[in-house]
């Protein structure tokens, strides 16, 4: 029921998979959803190993990468007849606004699994173990609207969120942190004074304590920065017949934040268990198994937080969210490969 919920005409997709003989019972999760592709059409060809889109827009690797491999798994296991535990395959909505599918889903449907893991990275001998915490931030600044030709006594709520977002801190903001702004929009034509502005920014840290530190320092700067666009009616103003005399005869702009937790960190200790069945099966692969802490969310980050230990694997995507992004056909491969080790018998032992 995760669309009804969420607005959409899908929910999450749940496959259960009977143990065919021993091997642990695994919760393995890719999303269904991209980030936007433009306008544009989506091109996507094949470029050596590569499959990639025309230079113009994403190409979706993430996540059809990860929904390749489990369904290359899936195939295998059957054609093949691997023995594996029992399985649950999900594939989830709206990872990419804020996990909202995993967030919508009963805990009850990973209940009573040995582990969980999530395709949602790169390379195939990867296994991030870790994720920072996310807070966003909707920032709404009111002015005083009107024509362009005629500034006097207006307050442009755009001028204001801008030079209210300048004084706030981008990018890397310390070892364990960071921020990003990603939407302005305000104003309705060039002549015209926005008495209105909005834009979203973000803050992700692998630590509790310095989100909530440097959450209360971009409200702190927000304030402080929209505080200074005031004015005082004059004497003669405040005398002028009006409908209404004001209360205030202080005119300033003002700004209102919504704060939504998007997610909260997490980060899996060395022997957890999809931490040691990864290893072995990565090596089982032939390749050489690295654990990591990612700088992005994913439906990890609820799962572990709501009682599933969960790691993820790389599946072959990169440059995710971006033109260039690609899929690796041999990484895929990979990908399938060390699954099929993860889900077998010899995982358990």
């Amino acid at each position: 029921d995760a669309g009804a919920k969420l607005g959409g005409d899908c929910g999450n997709l749940f496959l259960r998979v009977p143990a065919t003989g021993a091997g642990p019972k695994l919760f393995l999760s890719a999303h269904m959803d991209t980030v936007e592709k433009g306008d544009r059409p989506l091109e996507p060809r094949a470029e050596g190993d590569a499959v990639v889109s025309d230079g113009t827009t994403i190409v979706g690797a993430d996540d059809k990468t990860g929904i390749a491999v489990l369904l290359e798994v899936l195939a295998c296991l059957r054609e093949d007849g691997l023995a594996h535990g029992e399985l649950c395959v999900n594939f989830t909505v709206c990872e990419e606004i804020e996990l909202l599918g995993a967030r919508a889903m009963s805990p009850g449907r990973y209940a009573g699994f040995d582990g969980g893991i999530a395709l949602d990275h790169s390379f195939p001998n990867e296994i991030p173990v870790g994720a920072p915490g996310k807070k966003a931030l909707a920032i709404t600044v009111n002015g005083i609207g009107g024509h362009g030709a005629h500034p006097e006594r207006r307050i442009n709520a755009a001028h204001v969120l801008a030079k209210a977002l300048a004084r706030l801190p981008s990018g890397r903001l310390d070892e364990h942190s960071t921020c990003n702004l990603g939407v302005m929009r305000a104003g309705t034509a060039i002549n015209v004074i926005p008495g209105e502005a909005y834009a979203e920014y973000e803050i992700r840290s692998h630590r509790d304590d310095l989100l909530a530190f440097h959450l209360e320092n971009a409200l702190t700067t927000l304030e402080a920065a929209v505080r200074e666009a005031r004015f005082l009616l004059t004497p003669r103003e405040l005398q002028r017949p009006t409908a209404r005399p004001p209360e205030d005869p202080m005119h300033k702009a003002t700004v209102d934040v919504m704060i939504s937790d998007c997610y909260e960190a997490y980060r899996l200790e060395p022997d957890a268990l999809p931490v040691r069945i990864l290893e072995r099966a990565v090596r089982d692969a032939g390749l050489e198994p690295h654990t990591l802490v990612a700088a992005g969310g994913s439906d990890a980050n609820v799962f572990n937080r709501r009682g599933l230990r969960c790691a993820l694997l790389g599946c072959g995507m990169h440059g995710a969210h971006g033109v260039n992004e690609q899929a690796v056909l041999p990484e895929m491969v990979q990908a399938a490969q060390v699954l099929l080790k993860a889900v077998g018998p010899q995982a358990r032992e």
